[in-house]
């Protein structure tokens, strides 16, 4: 035997509305946005724009301190260098300002060219030209010539050297090259831009370097073996 339950009816009384139900939380169904002014409204009360724009602001922030951090690091105080790095940055400044000076320059002196006189004599035809291409005095390479040689010369009128004995350029060349290095070139910067010059007080000589300033002291001309000829015996006897 089943059960049938009749649900009441209302006998002569008026239907109630459906009461509203509430809004749900799901987030299915979308919210109704605001139009025009409203949305302004809106967006000035939860100040969306200023957060937008806080947002690319302190993105343009890192962009302008990451640009500062080169400057301040090659600006300042707190950047340190190394020898090498110093260095290189003079030698580029010394490259862009005065390139001359980063430039060697070489300067080429012709071999001596000597011609025999009889069979005694040797003639030194361009020392007065390798004199002057060398900036120094022919009386001061007349003495170190003769005093390493060990012999007796002299100078006639066209400024051409006369030697004692028979003489090949070879020799000559070696005792030039001699003489730059002693009294010519500078220690410092192997220049051969210099002076010497005589101080008047020791009376000592000083090699003047025109390129990098410096200045040392050269040793005296001292004057080597010398042979007694006959005539000189015989001179010394009377």
């Amino acid at each position: 035997m089943t059960l049938k339950i009749i649900a009441p009816q209302n006998f002569g009384m008026e239907e109630e509305a459906p009461l509203p139900t509430p809004p749900q939380d799901s987030g299915s169904a979308p919210e109704p946005q605001p139009e025009g002014a409203a949305a302004d409204e809106v967006a000035a009360m939860f100040d969306l724009s200023k957060k937008k724009k806080k947002k690319k602001k302190k993105k343009k922030d890192d962009d302008e301190q990451g640009d500062d951090a080169p400057s301040a690091a090659s600006s300042g105080s707190k950047c340190t260098y190394t020898y090498d790095e110093l260095l290189e940055r003079i030698n580029d400044i010394l490259h862009d300002k005065n390139p001359e000076l980063s430039e060697k320059r070489r300067q080429t002196i012709k071999p001596p060219q000597m011609m025999r006189i009889g069979t005694r004599k040797t003639v030194w035809t361009n020392f007065q030209e390798i004199c002057k291409s060398m900036k120094r005095n022919p009386e001061h390479v007349f003495q170190f010539v003769v005093s390493e040689l060990g012999t007796e010369g002299s100078i006639d009128g066209k400024q051409q050297l006369v030697l004692r004995g028979r003489l090949y350029p070879k020799y000559i060349e070696s005792l030039l090259r001699k003489y730059i290095v002693e009294y010519v070139t500078c220690q410092m910067c192997r220049a051969a831009n210099t002076t010497l010059t005589r101080d008047q007080v020791s009376r000592l000589f000083f090699v003047h370097c025109q390129d990098c300033g410096s200045s040392r002291c050269v040793a005296q001309i001292r004057a080597g073996f010398h042979a007694q000829t006959r005539a000189e015996r015989r001179a010394l006897r009377k």
